[in-house]
């Protein structure tokens, strides 16, 4: 569904802040956008249309930190999540409203002990460590939106950090959110108005990106305040009452 003006700005305030979280953190974005476009759209409706907006978001974000790009990593990660990709799309495109806000709902409190225990082991991942992780992304990455975590996680652990992580991160994000529209579209998912709506909410995104690429030249890439993860535990809640009530 096509928002209404008023709707559709205040949505494009949010992609701005959920922009800067997700520039400088490397994932939030979808985590944010998600519980915020739930209650407006529909819970069905919200992985389609983040994956038109998530192409986009994430072209904006590569672009500034293009030149720390790891291109071995980059198609090992692909090719690796890719088909599983397409079996959480299916997987996805055969479930009720009510089962996909409960996934949505779930995966999105989860992220907030994930990230910490993910952090907090810091395990060093080799290339095989690294293939296995990517089919888990992709599986996740069907299903649902906000789960890179995961992949910023799985490349912290091969030994990247900062700019390479968040360039990587971002352009293999872009290559499965334009996988997930086709996709999408293929299974009656994504009609013209999600699409339009999608393309908004990518496009507010880039100032918000261009600002988090400012700031992360000016402080530590993966800071995480409080308020964020309330955020996050406020919007997976939200989630949950409203595929439930």
């Amino acid at each position: 569904m096509l928002l209404d003006a008023s709707t559709l700005a205040l949505v494009a305030a949010v992609a701005i802040v959920a922009a800067i979280v997700g520039g400088i953190g490397g994932f939030g974005t979808g985590i944010i956008l998600t519980a915020a476009l739930a209650p407006l759209i529909g819970v069905k409706q919200v992985i389609p249309v983040l994956a038109v907006a998530g192409a986009i978001i994430n072209a904006g974000r590569y672009w500034f930190y293009r030149a720390s790009l790891e291109r071995r990593t980059l198609a090992l990660v692909l090719v690796c999540s890719l088909p599983f990709l397409v079996l959480g799309t299916w997987i996805y495109s055969v479930l009720d409203a009510r089962a996909v806000g409960t996934v949505l709902g779930l995966v999105v409190i989860a992220s907030v002990p994930l990230r910490r225990a993910l952090n907090r082991r810091k395990i060093a991942l080799g290339r095989a460590g690294l293939a296995a992780g990517s089919t888990v992304f992709g599986l996740a990455s069907g299903l649902t939106s906000g789960v890179g975590v995961i992949m910023v996680s799985l490349l912290l652990g091969t030994g990247m950090t900062g700019q390479a992580v968040l360039a990587t991160d971002s352009l293999v994000s872009v290559a499965l959110d334009l996988c997930k529209a086709a996709l999408f579209q293929r299974f009656a998912l994504l009609d013209q108005q999600s699409a339009i709506t999608g393309v908004v909410i990518g496009v507010a995104t880039i100032p918000g990106s261009a600002l988090a690429a400012w700031l992360v030249n000016r402080m530590h890439a993966h800071l995480h305040v409080l308020f964020l993860e309330a955020l996050i535990l406020l919007g997976g809640a939200s989630l949950l009452w409203n595929s439930w009530r």
